[in-house]
């Protein structure tokens, strides 16, 4: 057993006059003083499981408030009876963003610590103090991750029995001026039935929908739940509708015409389709058509004196694939329409006036909107998002296209060969995976077959073909044709080797059984 402790914190700035903190160093503290009753194995896996918990820390986004509940919107927080008010933050807070819950399980049945146990976010929080025309106000914008069904992009797909959706975020969009208050709430997840993409080797792994269950009652779930705690869902589908992809989109269609919720839209935008040739004028298109809507959702407004004049009817759902790069895009477009309204009504632009003519907040809007990708991406991805130059310029660059093949690189390599690790550390903080006091078998240790084992000799075998040809090169070209052939076909042979078994060669995850993970 291990307590962890925050060391350092930086203050991220004030959220309606509440501090709010970002947890930047940590010790773990052993209750024991030795560790010598371990044995060897176990000494190795208590370093393994430490790594896990340390890699968890590391990751850049834990955030906390000693006074103001961060876990709740503006409208859930005004909708609230006197008994709730008197609960402590942690008592009260949405299980659904509450990340070191687990952690406080002892804490929490021990009524003289109760009270005062904070509930740690693992969200994207962006404070900034701005002014336009004068008229000075606060823009807060808060993603809030969920921590049912976490995990990282290829392990983790679809919902789960409970209808917890993958990557499951929350993003609010605050304004704050002169005592008045407005909010705006999108919601993003995982197409939410049983479907998989599991690493193989492969540049993009072909989704798998899983035909073997019933996909109707998790889909069910996932919405009436929805519809509890958002009101009416307007989702938008922005995956290819060719190639792979398609029958996530076509399934996905079929099951809301077949849930046949009036409270449930759903609207389908090829987003690769129809930006492509860096047409990304035509995402205007997709807001024309949701703009009614949008203006029949509104937004939660209250005044000075804390009266609530109106309240946000509905939400959109936006996903893609990962939900990260597609999603946060047009996430941004939304939100930048809703905020016009918004200022408007509290005075602070004039009829007439548009956002993007404020050249020194629109900026400040597009970094923040581009940070909030960045972050949502590293952590279910393990880098940065792509799409991010026209977030922050609203417009697709060349060097952008650069970045985003990077980037792409680098999540390849991860996906592959670290995201096993990432995985089980997610599993292991969260408490869906318990140590055993005692066992005879390490759960870290998985025996390799005959495929893994075999492989270095086919690299030797392969490398040294390359070495003779160079070193025998024959004196006509024929014969230095036959010896580059020679090598060729087993460098494709080894290559097909690797990619027809490449689920084998790939770093999964070791704590968590494989029916948890479907």
């Amino acid at each position: 057993m291990y307590l962890i402790v925050i060391t350092r914190k930086k203050k991220v700035g004030d959220l309606l006059n509440h501090s709010i903190w970002k947890a930047t160093d940590f010790d773990i503290i052993s209750y024991k003083k030795t560790i010598l009753h371990l044995t060897d194995t176990q000494l190795q896996d208590n370093k393994v499981f430490l790594s896990m918990i340390n890699h968890i820390l590391s990751v850049d986004g834990f955030y906390f408030s000693t006074s103001y509940d961060l876990t709740h919107t503006l409208q859930r927080l005004s909708n609230t009876s006197p008994e709730f008010q008197e609960m402590s933050l942690l008592e009260r807070a949405d299980q659904r963003f509450v990340w070191n819950g687990h952690l406080l399980r002892e804490f929490s049945a021990q009524p003289e610590v109760k009270g005062s146990s904070l509930s740690e976010l693992f969200p994207v929080i962006a404070i900034h103090s701005c002014s336009v025309n004068g008229k000075y106000f606060d823009w807060i914008l808060i993603s809030r991750r969920s921590c049912f069904r976490a995990g990282v992009r290829y392990y983790v797909r679809g919902i789960d029995s409970e209808g917890h959706a993958a990557n499951f975020v929350e993003t609010e969009q605050i304004v704050y001026c002169n005592g008045g208050k407005a909010s705006f709430v999108q919601t993003r997840g995982s197409i939410p039935f049983f479907w998989s993409q599991r690493p193989n080797l492969k540049y993009k792994p072909k989704p798998q929908i899983n035909n073997a269950v019933n996909h109707t009652d998790g889909f069910q779930r996932h919405f009436d739940s929805q519809i509890i705690s958002y009101g009416k869902q307007v989702i938008i589908n922005l995956v290819n509708q060719k190639g792979s992809e398609k029958p996530l989109e076509q399934t996905f269609s079929q099951m809301v015409n077949g849930l046949g919720n009036g409270m449930v839209r759903y609207f389908a935008f090829d987003f690769h389709k129809e930006c492509s040739r860096m047409r990304w004028d035509r995402l205007q298109i997709l807001v024309d058509q949701l703009a009614e809507l949008q203006d029949q959702f509104g937004y939660f407004l209250v005044d000075s004196d804390g009266k609530v004049l109106m309240s946000q009817d509905g939400i959109f759902r936006s996903n893609c694939m990962d939900c990260l790069d597609r999603t946060n895009v047009v996430q941004s477009l939304l939100a930048h329409r809703s905020l016009q309204a918004q200022l408007q009504r509290l005075g602070v632009l004039h009829i007439g006036q548009r956002i993007e003519e404020q050249v020194q907040f629109e900026k400040i809007y597009k970094n923040a909107w581009a940070d909030n990708a960045n972050a949502c991406a590293k952590q279910y991805a393990g880098t940065g998002a792509l799409k991010t130059d026209f977030t922050r310029t609203g417009k697709r660059t060349q060097w952008g296209l650069i970045m985003d093949g990077w980037n792409s690189l680098i999540r390849y390599y991860k996906n592959n060969f670290s995201d096993g690790f990432r995985q089980d550390s997610i599993d292991l903080f969260l408490g869906n995976y318990s140590v055993e006091e005692v066992y005879t078998t390490s759960p870290l240790q998985i025996q390799k077959d005959w495929k893994f084992l075999a492989l270095p000799i086919i690299m030797v075998v392969a490398f040294s073909m390359c070495i003779i040809c160079l070193l025998m090169a024959g004196d006509t070209w024929t014969e230095t044709l036959a010896y580059v052939l020679f090598w060729g076909t087993a460098s494709i042979g080894t290559a097909t080797f690797i990619l027809y078994n490449g689920k084998d060669f790939v770093d999964a995850p070791k704590l968590v059984q494989k029916e948890k993970m479907d």
